[in-house]
């Protein structure tokens, strides 16, 4: 019920009977992206250090073996005896190694880390899945760019050919004296206005396909374009607070938020654990060779030890104020996580409708403004009109052209965004609108 995916499934099925079904260059992309991406490596590294706090806290609840070993000569040992003689002093080597086993008991400052590297793994493990999903929308929105891009380089190019026919024109009329120079003038400015147009445009394509090119890896080559007419759906449910609902509850940046801010309240128990007393279980077996005048001996030793840290210099006072501080920190970053996102949500949810109606009311101004510029045209044939008002109408159609290709550009966008601040978005949404693009020598 929650999907918007759903809401495509007709129209992926159509498509798949028109065509072979097989992954289109945005899935191709996507995929390139999943292990080249670096924003999502280094998320998966972050994620794989995290997880290793776990074993390191339990660590400290299994058994710690140290040995110890040493060397020594030792100068003017007094009753050292010597055969037939009298005591005298002497030098003499002494060799020492042992071996200790000890079992932590209790601690509740290994307890409280335990816990605290539990919900640490979580969170870290959170924040990697928000990075998945911030993938697939980055390289959705780059792929859009760069179709968009290409879309306003056509239609300035087109608009530009226009123009160029219409100074032609009026160049012709103005030689045989049927054309004012005021008309030769407008069309000419017409005209050279489209060339910075064009630059600007080119520019803007270039910096669109390296910023794909960016996340994942390598140029990205030929790309599908959009088909024309695309479906428009309103999400499904109807209501942005059952988004926002589903957002405060499943969305990865706000589950990471919560965790870290559970993290940091167990921290607060892992510093005051530290002034706590610990019991502990150790056993010892050590050695000494040497001359019994300087105690060589053999020792063996097994133990219950109590071990309470009633004082050390305030160190533990000020990191438990330290982490406390930490810990309202992370609950204030929590509170404006969920803040931002249900407000993200919500933008999401009204930028659909709003782009449902956009792409309704540029494919009308489209049409409207082609209806006028051939009524124009067939004007000026007739000498009813002046050429300045077709070139006007003629800027208002390309105009209209570009709004109807970047509105539905901005809708598929939507679409994804929203699906991602529920926590919702995944390959298969990707897929959907890989599923709209055109493949070479199918008819849009």
């Amino acid at each position: 019920m929650w999907s918007i995916s759903v809401i495509f499934l007709g129209v992926v099925l159509m498509l798949q009977t028109a065509r072979p079904a097989h992954a289109n260059d945005l899935m191709r992309l996507y995929q390139l992206a999943l292990t080249r991406d670096t924003t999502v490596q280094a998320a998966k590294y972050q994620r794989d250090a995290a997880i290793e706090a776990r074993p390191q806290a339990l660590s400290q609840w299994l058994p710690q073996v140290s040995g110890t070993g040493s060397r020594e000569r030792q100068f003017n040992i007094e009753d050292c005896t010597r055969a037939n003689a009298a005591t005298v002093h002497c030098n003499a080597n002494t060799t020492s190694y042992g071996l200790t086993l000890t079992q932590t008991v209790w601690s509740y400052e290994a307890y409280s880390r335990l816990k605290q590297a539990d919900v640490q793994a979580a969170s870290a493990e959170a924040t990697y899945v928000s990075a998945q999903q911030d993938l697939l929308l980055r390289v959705a929105q780059a792929y859009f760019a760069v179709l968009g891009a290409q879309d306003q380089l056509s239609t300035l190019r087109l608009e530009r050919e226009a123009y160029a026919m219409q100074l032609r024109q009026a160049q012709d009329r103005a030689r045989t004296g049927l054309g004012s120079r005021s008309d030769l003038e407008q069309a000419k400015s017409f005209y050279d206005l489209t060339a910075q147009n064009l630059i600007n445009a080119q520019n803007a394509l270039d910096d669109a396909r390296l910023n794909l090119a960016t996340i994942v890896g390598e140029p990205p080559g030929q790309m599908a374009p959009l088909m024309v007419e695309i479906p428009l759906t309103a999400p499904d449910p109807a209501s942005a607070e059952a988004w926002v609902d589903s957002a405060l509850r499943d969305n990865p940046d706000v589950r990471a938020a919560e965790l870290t801010t559970q993290a940091a309240e167990r921290d607060i128990w892992v510093q005051r654990g530290k002034a706590m007393p610990t019991i502990s279980l150790a056993g010892t077996d050590a050695r000494s060779i040497g001359p019994l005048a300087v105690g060589g001996d053999n020792t063996a030793a097994i133990g219950v030890y109590f071990n309470w840290p009633l004082f050390q210099g305030g160190a533990v006072t000020s990191a438990v104020r330290q982490s406390r501080a930490l810990y309202h920190q992370s609950v204030t970053n929590l509170e404006a996580t969920k803040r931002d996102r249900a407000q993200q949500t919500r933008a999401a949810y009204r930028n659909i409708l709003a782009g449902i109606e956009s792409i309704n009311a540029a494919h009308h101004a489209e049409e409207s403004a082609y209806t006028a510029m051939q009524a124009a045209r067939h004007d000026i044939e007739f000498n009813v009109s002046p050429e300045f008002i077709l070139l006007q109408y003629q800027a208002q159609y390309y105009q209209a052209v570009n709004a109807y290709d970047q509105a539905r550009y901005s809708y598929l966008a939507n679409v994804l965004i929203l699906k991602q601040q529920a926590g919702r978005l995944a390959e298969r949404d990707l897929a959907i609108i890989d599923s709209l693009l055109v493949t070479a020598g199918i008819e849009q």
